[in-house]
């Protein structure tokens, strides 16, 4: 600690934090711009819930929350709602909670990297591995509960380092740890995977001495599961929904092998994480490059490498190797090829992974220690470069992608709301047009009675104004388009 309090360095730290927090809350209302319909659901509900203590469709104090045939996870909503209650509702205030995550990301990596190998220089570059890489940066431009995932999961390797099964207060291990796991099952969907699994690692801990503990944890952990296991025994379908649609699990067992192994080699491919990206056009950028920083990826492979020999005596060590790897599984049981989102563990492993190469690069009194930290300076110098060219970059094409997120919505519902019609209809096509209307509604105070959902194949009325996603209204005398929306009025 004596360290961190020389001068220099507190200056250096100050820095570095100003530089994450202009980093992490610049430009969250307009770059991107607009506002997606998921991120209007998560908001909408979290307005609801805090204004009424219920749910779009009026159901008090929900574990899940249903919406567009999904159901939503809780504890994004949870926390925006209490947001919500104390600004009103905002989409400034929502994507600062997932900025906010973001910033959270970059401390807890870069304490854990700090507290391995108690060098500064490492957990600075650490930290901004966190804060550069595309995979972990653009998630917390949207109001969305995928924000919350790389925290929690860098939150729970600083706790496993700090406080490991059979530690000294073994018991407050027990209810840390258990704690983030259900979190990270709670929080996002594919995480209802990710977090038994994560938990399945503890077993690298057990020993003849420690098997107590970790026995004990995973026993908390189930304890802390048991409303989500209740309302999949009531629901089996609506816990499973998203895997389901996206996955291939209804297969032949043959033919899900080989879904398997083809999905897990499309998500491993280079090419895909450091020149193309995540093909969806919300998730990624396409005209930044790939979704991971090439300086960031040799350090890890070194990291992996250097790290090899001290996995027996290290089961912290063992435990990042079979998080990374278990990391690949939930997006490989979906059809989608590298989904940047289902994906949003990897990174943060890969990131931990940088720390043993750095100190291994930087090791005092090493031999070839001069070209080990020539390797080092290279390798950082391409991560700050390359993470710099990407924030800048995304800067400049982010503002450029409002149609992805859309951004003519509130144009075409300003003209709607101008034209005295009432109710203002809507109807749904090719996506849903009514979350939106809510939520930008309740940003302007107009109360939803205001509006009125048309059920599906019924037409409005003669006369009446139509906010539509529907790709033909014939007959229909149209008004204005944007998007993948359009206004017409029923002749």
């Amino acid at each position: 600690m004596d360290r961190l309090r020389r001068p220099g360095l507190v200056l250096l730290l100050v820095a570095f934090a100003v530089i994450v927090l202009v980093v992490q809350f610049t430009g969250l209302t307009d770059r991107p711009p607009g506002y997606y319909i998921d991120e209007s659901s998560f908001s909408w509900n979290a307005w609801t819930l805090a204004k009424s203590g219920v749910d779009e469709h009026g159901r008090p104090w929900p574990l899940f929350f249903e919406a567009f045939g999904d159901w939503k996870t809780a504890p994004y909503i949870y926390l925006l709602a209490a947001i919500f209650a104390v600004t009103g509702p905002s989409i400034l205030a929502a994507r600062v909670v997932s900025a906010a995550a973001g910033v959270l990301t970059v401390t807890f990596l870069g304490a854990l990297a700090y507290r391995t190998t108690r060098r500064v220089e490492i957990a600075l570059l650490t930290g901004a591995m966190a804060l550069l890489i595309p995979w972990t940066f653009e998630p917390t431009r949207l109001a969305m509960e995928v924000a919350l995932m790389p925290a929690l999961v860098a939150g729970f390797l600083l706790a496993l380092h700090a406080r490991p099964p059979g530690s000294g207060h073994w018991s407050v291990s027990m209810v840390l740890l258990a704690g983030i796991l259900a979190l990270l099952t709670y929080t996002y969907t594919l995480g209802r995977l990710l977090g038994p699994l994560l938990a399945l690692g503890l077993v690298v801990y057990v020993n003849r001495e420690r098997w107590r503990p970790v026995v004990g944890t995973w026993i908390l952990y189930g304890a802390l599961l048991i409303p989500f296991v209740a309302f999949y025994l009531a629901s089996p379908e609506a816990a499973l929904v998203r895997l389901n649609e996206a996955g291939y699990l209804n297969r032949p067992l043959p033919e899900i092998a080989g879904t398997f192994v083809a999905q897990l080699l499309g998500n491993l491919h280079p090419y895909r994480w450091l020149v193309s990206g995540d093909p969806n056009l919300r998730h990624h950028a396409p005209e930044i490059g790939g979704s991971m920083l090439v300086g960031v990826l040799a350090f890890a492979l070194i990291g992996l490498v250097v790290a090899i020999r001290r996995l027996r005596t290290e089961p912290f060590l063992r435990y990042l190797l079979f998080g990374l790897a278990v990391s690949f599984i939930p997006a490989s049981l979906t059809l989608d090829v590298f989904h940047q989102h289902r994906l949003i563990a990897v990174p943060v492993f890969v990131i931990a992974w940088t720390i043993p190469a750095q100190d291994w690069l930087l090791a005092r009194g090493a031999t070839w220690g001069a070209a080990r930290k020539g390797i080092f300076v290279v390798l950082a110098v391409a991560v700050i470069a390359q993470g710099a060219w990407f924030q800048v970059r995304y800067d400049t094409v982010a503002r450029g992608r409002g149609g992805w997120f859309d951004s003519e919505y509130p144009r075409l519902l300003n003209l709607a709301l101008a034209s005295g019609a009432d109710p203002i209809y809507l109807e749904e096509g090719i996506v849903p047009t009514y979350i939106n209307a809510y939520w930008y509604g309740a940003l302007q105070g107009v109360p939803v009675d205001r509006f009125e959902r048309l059920p599906l194949d019924v037409r409005a009325p003669s006369g009446a104004v139509v906010l539509s996603s529907v790709t033909d209204c014939t007959p229909c005398e149209p008004l204005a388009e944007g998007g993948f929306y359009r206004l017409y009025r029923v002749p």
